[in-house]
C-alpha cells in the first residue's frame, strides 16, 4: 500500500514545482516545507496529519532526500510568500525573473523559425513557407508591442501556429502561406471584437458623439485602449473642458465620482503643476477647470490623456480652437514635456477606421 510520491520520483533531481497549484493543495506546502528542512520524506498518511490520534500501527523509514527544487509562479506570488512566510526566503534562495519579450535579431528570428517548425513536427502538419514564417515573427512583434522585440508569449504564438494549419487544410493548401496566417489572425479577432464592433457602430450612427472635422473650443479627440482580458483594443473618445474663475484648480470629473484609477489622477494633478509651473510663477492662479471622458462610462485609467486633456484645458482658457480631425494620446510632465506613449498599435488603426470612416481628411 505503499506509493511513492512526486518528491520520491524526483530525489535526486530537480523538482519544478507549481506554486499556485502546491499552495491550493491541503498540507502540501508545508509538507513541501518540512521535507525541504528536515532532508527527508516522512509517509504518513492525510488523515494522520489532520487527526490529534494516530490509528496507525508502522510507520515507514524516513527516507533521505536530496532535491533541488524548482518552484515557478507569478511575481505576485513571490512577493506574498516573500512577505508573509518567513521559512521561504530560508528555503528559496534564488530568484530568477523571466521575460516575456526578448530582443528582435536575426538570432532570435532564426529561434522563432525553429519554434514554428517544431510545432510543426510536433503535430506531423504542413510545413510553413517564408512569407507564413515572416507573418509569424510580425505578429510577435506586435504582440510584444516594440518593433524591437519579440514576444516570448509561445503558447499564444503555438495556438496560432496551429489556427494557420487548419485554416490552410480547410483550402487544401500544400504548404501554409502568409495568407493562411493571416486568415487564422482575422479568425480570432473575429472571435474576440464583439465590444469593438459595437463601439465602431456607435460611431458611425452618431449614437456616441465624436466630431472628426472642422475647429472647436474645449473639446477635443482622445485615444483609449480597451483591455477585455485576452483583446485589447483602442477607440477614439471626445475630451472636454470648462474653465472659469476660482480656486479649484484643476478637477477630473472622473476622479471625483470615483469612475478613475491612482494613475489617471496623478496624470490629472501633472496638469496642476504644470499650470503653476507656468503661469504662477508672478501670483496665485485664479482658476476652475472641469475635464471629463464624454460618454465614457467604464473606469478610466492611465496617463496617456494627460496631453489630450492639456490640450483641451490651454484651448479652454485661451479660446482657442482645436482641430477635431486630429486624435491625440500620450502623457506630458509638469514642464511640458511629451513622454513616450504606449499602445500606439492598438490605439492608432480602430482610431484611424473610425476617424476616415466619417471624413475622408481624418488623420491621427
Amino acid at each position: 500500500m505503499i506509493k511513492p510520491g512526486a518528491m520520491h520520483r524526483a530525489n535526486g533531481g530537480y523538482p519544478i514545482v507549481p506554486a499556485r497549484e502546491c499552495l491550493l493543495n491541503p498540507c502540501a506546502w508545508e509538507g513541501l516545507k518540512r521535507a525541504l528542512k528536515d532532508r527527508c520524506l516522512q509517509i504518513e498518511e492525510l488523515g494522520v496529519q489532520l487527526s490529534m490520534v494516530s490509528t496507525v500501527t508502522l510507520d515507514p523509514q524516513p527516507i533521505p532526500l536530496d532535491v533541488k527544487v524548482v518552484l515557478i509562479g507569478s511575481p505576485a506570488i513571490y512577493y506574498l510568500l516573500h512577505a508573509y512566510d518567513e521559512d521561504f526566503q530560508k528555503l528559496f534562495k534564488v530568484k530568477a525573473d523571466f521575460t516575456t519579450r526578448m530582443r528582435r535579431d536575426r538570432e532570435s528570428e532564426q529561434a522563432y523559425a525553429l519554434f514554428v517548425n517544431h510545432i510543426t513536427q510536433q503535430d506531423n502538419s504542413l510545413p510553413f513557407d517564408r512569407a507564413a514564417v515572416a507573418r509569424i515573427i510580425e505578429y510577435g512583434s506586435r504582440a510584444a508591442d516594440d518593433q524591437d522585440r519579440l514576444s516570448t508569449q509561445f503558447g499564444d504564438i503555438a495556438d496560432l501556429i496551429r489556427e494557420a494549419t487548419h485554416h490552410a487544410g480547410q483550402n487544401s493548401h500544400q504548404t501554409i502561406t502568409a495568407a493562411d496566417v493571416r486568415a487564422a489572425e482575422e479568425a480570432r479577432r473575429y472571435r474576440q471584437n464583439l465590444v469593438e464592433e459595437r463601439l465602431q457602430e456607435s460611431l458611425a450612427d452618431g449614437t456616441m458623439l465624436l466630431e472628426t472635422s472642422g475647429s472647436a473650443v474645449g473639446r477635443i479627440n482622445g485615444l483609449s485602449v480597451l483591455d477585455m482580458g485576452d483583446y485589447a483594443f483602442g477607440h477614439p473618445v471626445r475630451l472636454t473642458a470648462s474653465v472659469g474663475p476660482g480656486r479649484r484648480g484643476v478637477v477630473s470629473i472622473e476622479r471625483e465620482v470615483e469612475m478613475s484609477g491612482p494613475i489617471h489622477g496623478k496624470g490629472v494633478m501633472i496638469l496642476g503643476g504644470y499650470m503653476t509651473h507656468v503661469y504662477g510663477q508672478i501670483g496665485p492662479l485664479s482658476l476652475s477647470a472641469g475635464l471629463v471622458f464624454e460618454q465614457q462610462y467604464g473606469m478610466v485609467e492611465g496617463d496617456s490623456a494627460s496631453l489630450a486633456e492639456l490640450c483641451v484645458l490651454l484651448s479652454a482658457v485661451a479660446g482657442a480652437p482645436l482641430r477635431q480631425d486630429v486624435a491625440v494620446t500620450g502623457s506630458v510632465n509638469q514642464h511640458g514635456q511629451v513622454q513616450p506613449v504606449g499602445g500606439v498599435t492598438l490605439k492608432a488603426s480602430p482610431a484611424r477606421r473610425a476617424c476616415s470612416s466619417r471624413h475622408p481628411t481624418a488623420g491621427l
